[in-house]
């Protein structure tokens, strides 16, 4: 009889993770576009700082500030190793939905095409819905946003 019990459970256990899983794939495909970038804006506060500031002059509402995007990295089957990506705010401006870096003397951005790929394309690419990122300089109180396009290929 022990058996028959444990098949039981066992088969009702399975039963419930199937539908769980059924579940949370048909709520991530039917997601609005955006949501992530809503849930952020959602996410956290956002201290006053000169670099708030300097994009509320520009006309930009910040929304959120000082966010750290936990990412893995798997090489060759080998345990995956944690790392982040971090982006300063998230602002809006006329309904649109922008990530702000902020350009730092010991990190910074190089302005040419290559550079800027290598160091913003991530975001783009984890947050197609933005609009673009914006590139802060305090120092020199310039806001400048970049946009990336694919372009045809040969």
């Amino acid at each position: 009889m022990e058996k028959f019990g444990d098949g039981l459970l066992m088969m009702i256990a399975a039963g419930l993770m199937i539908w769980w899983a059924i579940r949370r794939i048909d709520r991530w495909l039917h997601e609005p576009p955006g949501s992530r970038i809503r849930k952020l804006a959602q996410a956290g506060g956002v201290e006053r700082d000169d670099a708030v500031e300097l994009l509320e002059e520009q006309g930009f509402e910040v929304l959120s500030g000082k966010h750290r995007i936990p990412l893995g990295v798997v090489v060759a089957d080998e345990p995956a190793m944690p790392t982040r990506l971090y982006f300063d705010y998230l602002a809006s401006r006329d309904y649109k939905y922008y990530l702000v870096k902020l350009d730092r003397p010991r990190q910074p951005i190089v302005w040419t095409a290559s550079g800027l790929r290598e160091k913003l394309l991530p975001y783009a690419l984890l947050f197609p819905d933005c609009e673009g990122i914006i590139v802060a300089s305090v120092q020199d109180r310039q806001v400048k946003i970049v946009r990336f396009k694919v372009e045809a290929g040969e």
